[in-house]
């Protein structure tokens, strides 16, 4: 019952309190003699500070999840799956050192210049050791934190498509209230992985089956919130509006709690409309995106994304150049999972339409850094066939916007093709709900 109720409260967003039943379930199983029960406890609670850190309001002091681990390894014996949850809180840890240690926090002394191909292999073997127990759950756990490792070490696809393996994996299920944590977290995770690679049907399905689970119907912001981004991605204005309603009550009950989680909804919300030239409700939501997440992923990772595309329809390219005057390098930690690909392609764009010198070279480096992301892909070709003056090549990315189900930028690219087209883009931007595009200033 106690490891039920720590998978209720990780489904309700409260960390701290899956923490302390994840320890008191380990502290029942070692008295009644369960020490592989216990370990697999002790290893879980240790392993949930990794994988789920942005749900706890009180942060693992690294000691302390270090003598979880410690104790977890102790009392695992041969039992195969105390030794699975074992080997997922070790790869969990080591992932969480590695990326301290590239952003400049405290790590351990024993972290070397071989920090990738270790994480990469200590995250394969718990997937390896959870496989053999046969227990999808732990298998779909030790595929989360691969995923994690795959997408720190740049493979952005293969992260993508190891979030989908869970989503196969779980299909299955029964409903319990584990089985039902691991699977909203896999939909989230699938949801994410598929914008970052340009799939947004694919977003859009799995973020509907989330906001769609009736486990998250008293949660409706945690529900709905990643179908807000993927609507906003798409250019879907209706959508967005209805499904901001149930975010926005939904928070207010919850008492207004601040989840860096949530602030990729409240800022995709915001930019619809500001998009749409609501400048009160633009107000509005930028002020619940600050209640919300003041973190440097707003600042430099997601926030940075939704105003250059709303500085950049306003046409304002060089004001959206300067917010994305970080090179991808400098900020990749808030860039890595999802924005990477969105965030270079809005900034070869803005490069281009603000007459930057070295548009050029921005626009071969997204290129390769966005090749077969159809979204990105894309916006990287608009962008280069604007600096060449290639007209016919401009208008190719429509069909490539529209079947990618990005209305939002197909109709973007009628109006930046000029002339007759404009009007047809003026009418499409119109219909999908947006307030007329401000032209650039060609330099």
């Amino acid at each position: 019952m106690l490891r039920q109720a720590a998978a209720v409260a990780g489904c309700r967003m409260h960390g701290d309190d899956m923490d302390r039943l994840h320890r008191a379930a380990a502290a029942a199983a070692r008295q009644s003699g369960d020490t592989a029960g216990a370990a697999c406890d002790l290893a879980t609670a240790a392993a949930n500070t990794y994988r789920f850190s942005s749900k706890f309001v009180r942060k693992l002091p690294l000691e302390e999840a270090i003598a979880l681990i410690t104790q977890a390894r102790e009392l695992a014996g041969d039992d195969p799956a105390a030794q699975a949850a074992v080997a997922l809180a070790e790869a969990g840890r080591a992932l969480s050192d590695a990326i301290g240690a590239a952003q400049g926090l405290d790590a351990p002394d024993d972290l070397d210049d071989n920090a990738v191909p270790v994480t990469l292999a200590r995250a394969e073997r718990a997937v390896e050791l959870a496989h053999r127990t046969c227990d999808p759950l732990a298998e779909s756990a030790a595929l989360d934190t691969l995923t994690g490792a795959l997408s720190w070490a740049g493979d952005t696809f293969a992260a993508a498509g190891t979030a989908r393996r869970r989503i196969t994996l779980l299909s299955s299920t029964p409903g319990t209230p584990a089985g039902t944590h691991e699977l909203i977290e896999a939909l989230v995770e699938a949801t994410e992985a598929s914008l970052g690679v340009g799939d947004l049907p694919g977003a859009r399905r799995w973020a509907r089956q989330l906001a769609d689970h009736p486990l998250l119907a008293e949660v409706a912001h945690r529900a709905v919130g990643w179908l807000l981004v993927a609507d906003t991605l798409a250019g879907n204005v209706e959508e967005v509006l209805t499904g901001s309603v149930r975010f926005l009550d939904a928070w207010h009950r919850a008492g207004g709690p601040a989840r860096s989680t949530l602030g990729p909804p409240a800022a995709a919300v915001a930019t619809i409309h500001g998009l749409r030239d609501d400048q009160d409700a633009w107000r509005e939501w930028s002020a619940v995106l600050k209640q919300l997440d003041p973190s440097p992923a707003n600042t430099h990772g997601y926030g940075a994304v939704f105003d250059a595309m709303l500085l950049l329809h306003r046409g304002q390219a060089p004001q959206a150049l300067e917010r994305l005057a970080p090179e991808p390098g400098e900020v990749w930690q808030w860039v890595t999972w999802i924005w990477l690909h969105w965030y270079v392609a809005l900034r070869a764009e803005a490069a281009v339409l603000a007459g930057s010198s070295d548009a050029g070279d921005r626009l071969a480096e997204a290129r390769t850094v966005v090749a077969g992301n159809p979204v990105a892909t894309a916006m990287v070709e608009r962008a280069q066939a604007l600096l060449d003056n290639d007209q016919e090549r401009l208008l190719a990315t429509v069909n490539a916007f529209d079947t990618a189900g990005c209305r939002y930028q197909s109709a973007r690219t009628r109006m930046l093709a000029g002339g007759d087209h404009a009007a047809h883009g003026t009418a499409a931007v119109a219909e999908l709900g947006f307030a007329p595009m401000t032209p650039p200033r060609h330099p």
